[in-house]
């Protein structure tokens, strides 16, 4: 026994009551040595209280299977429980190489979130979820701190809190940024830090604390200069947007010009996962465009129209289409030019039809308000718009945006 008092009585006990067995439950099915089960309930009470201990491996082997004990509890891997200072192997190939095909997955689950509905994304995301949740389950607790496993944890959080957006929980998304931002920090990771801190401040920005948003995308940036200049364009892209929703123009265009020139020089390597980074030139193009309308200038959109859609093809990055569609509608109408306008919003619900995302089905509804808004809403082309928006919400058993702020939030 070591000087800590650890013994197996105290394992068995913990996983017993786990699994919601009596003493007496637990004697009746107790593995003996030469086969066969059940002991007295008595000798289970001294087990579980280190008056007796087992020295069958079987058994205890036995005990692991039954009660869903993790091996290295009782010693039987290469964590010693009982001596817990003793170091590692300097090599796990298993461990190793589970944490290449759990990278791998990640990364696959980042890509195909470009090309497919987001329930085909979600069960990505759940294979990931689950072998995390394995690992904290079954693995001894030098190896959970081991700093490539952290690191994809800290990048599960971040398509989780993705997730919660794509379905209008933009609270829960803000929270998991937040938990993002903690773990990042715990392990004084930089570059994970300006990714936590980029999610955190666009979902600041959306429920209206504006100041703590642009803080912290600056924050972003000037943390992203020092260490990448993928990550410096990407939280540069982003930062514009906060000025931009201010009402600055010069920074705005200042700072999206700069994130544009850090990532033009990368090729095709901007947005290829290093650092973590998959956002793509046409992202940034995007961003510009809806800068241009926050800072009413819809002529600008426009301009730009035909060079994003080129980028967008370039980029294999199918899931902005119906952003920009919806970004084009927007500038038509504030140019008052309301047909071309209608004809680019139903443009939109073909480019949000079939990826089953509420949050992008939001965005029709947002348009269709600022179309009302404008004096249209008799016009017999926004009527047809209105019912096929209805259509689409209704087929995806989607509830009507406006019933909470967080519904009625911005971009």
């Amino acid at each position: 026994m070591s000087a800590g008092g650890y013994h197996y009585g105290k394992t068995i006990r913990k996983y017993r009551e786990r699994r919601g067995l009596t003493q007496q439950e637990l004697a009746e099915r107790w593995p003996r040595a030469r086969g066969g089960t059940g002991v007295d309930w008595r000798y289970v009470q001294a087990i579980e209280y280190g008056k007796k201990r087992i020295a069958d491996p079987q058994t205890l082997r036995c005990l692991c299977e039954l009660l869903e004990i993790p091996p290295w509890e009782f010693g039987l891997s290469f964590y010693d429980p009982f001596h817990p200072q003793t170091p590692l192997p300097t090599k796990n190939h298993f461990f190793e190489e589970s944490l290449e095909v759990a990278e791998a997955l990640l990364k696959q689950t980042l890509a195909i979130r470009r090309l497919a509905p987001l329930p085909e994304v979600e069960r990505h995301l759940h294979s990931l979820g689950n072998f995390l949740a394995a690992c904290r389950s079954e693995l001894p607790p030098p190896l959970r701190l081991e700093r490539r496993l952290q690191m994809l944890s800290i990048q599960y959080q971040s398509l989780a809190g993705l997730m919660h957006y794509e379905h209008r929980r933009y609270e829960q998304a803000r929270r998991t940024f937040q938990e993002m931002l903690a773990s990042a920090r715990q392990i004084a990771d930089p570059v994970l830090t300006a990714h936590a801190l980029q999610k955190l401040g666009v979902e600041l920005k959306r429920i209206g604390r504006h100041k703590e948003a642009i803080e912290a995308l600056e924050e972003a940036r000037n943390l992203a200069l020092k260490t990448s200049k993928p990550l410096a364009a990407f939280t540069s892209a982003y930062l514009s947007q906060m000025y931009a929703s201010a009402g600055d123009a010069l920074r705005f265009e200042r700072t999206i010009e700069q994130a544009i020139a850090l990532a033009e020089p990368l090729k095709g390597a901007y947005g290829d996962g290093t650092d973590f980074v998959f956002h793509k030139l046409s992202g940034i193009f995007l961003l510009r465009c809806r800068g241009y309308l926050y800072t009413s200038q819809p002529r600008r959109v426009l301009e730009g129209y035909e060079e994003l859609r080129r980028q967008i093809s370039l980029d294999t990055n199918l899931w902005l289409d119906y952003r920009l569609h919806l970004y084009r509608a927007q500038a038509l109408l504030r140019l008052r030019e309301i047909e071309a306008s209608l004809e680019e919003a139903r443009a939109f619900l073909q480019a949000v039809t079939g990826w089953q995302s509420p949050h992008r089905l939001t965005k029709g509804y947002e348009l269709l308000n600022e179309i009302e808004r404008a004096g249209y809403a008799d016009l017999p082309i926004v009527r047809d718009f209105r019912q096929e928006l209805l259509e689409q919400l209704k087929h995806a058993s989607h509830q009507l945006p406006g019933d909470s702020a967080q519904d009625q939030a911005g971009p």
